[in-house]
C-alpha cells in the first residue's frame, strides 16, 4: 500500500515522505523536502535503515534516534522527531 505525507517541521522546513507499506512494515521509503541533512549522503542510509521497520511510533523513534547517534548526522531545520512524525503522518494514497 502506497502512503505519503508532507510534514512541516517547527522551523517551517518541509519533510516529504513516500513509502510502501505491507502488513504494518515499511517495504520502501523515500524522504525528500527542503531541509538539509549533513553529511548529505546520510539520508540514503536513513532510508535503508527504515526498510522492513514496523510502522509503529516506538520502533521508528528508536531506529531514527539510533541513526542520528550512530552516524553523527545533523538535521538543519529538522530534528529526529520531525522524521518520525512525518513517517507516522503518512496516509494511504
Amino acid at each position: 500500500m502506497e502512503r505519503w505525507a508532507d510534514y512541516k517541521a517547527l522551523g517551517g522546513k518541509l519533510v516529504r515522505v513516500r513509502l510502501r507499506e505491507e502488513q504494518g512494515q515499511i517495504r520502501s521509503i523515500r524522504i525528500t523536502g527542503d531541509f538539509f541533512l549533513v553529511p548529505e549522503e546520510s539520508l540514503g542510509k536513513l532510508e535503508k535503515m527504515l526498510e522492513d521497520a514496523p510502522l509503529r511510533e516506538e520502533e521508528l523513534r528508536l531506529l531514527v534516534n539510533r541513526f542520528f547517534r550512530g552516524t553523527g548526522a545533523q538535521g538543519l531545520g529538522v530534528s529526529s522527531d520531525d522524521f518520525v512524525k512525518a513517517i507516522l503522518s503518512a496516509q494511504e494514497v
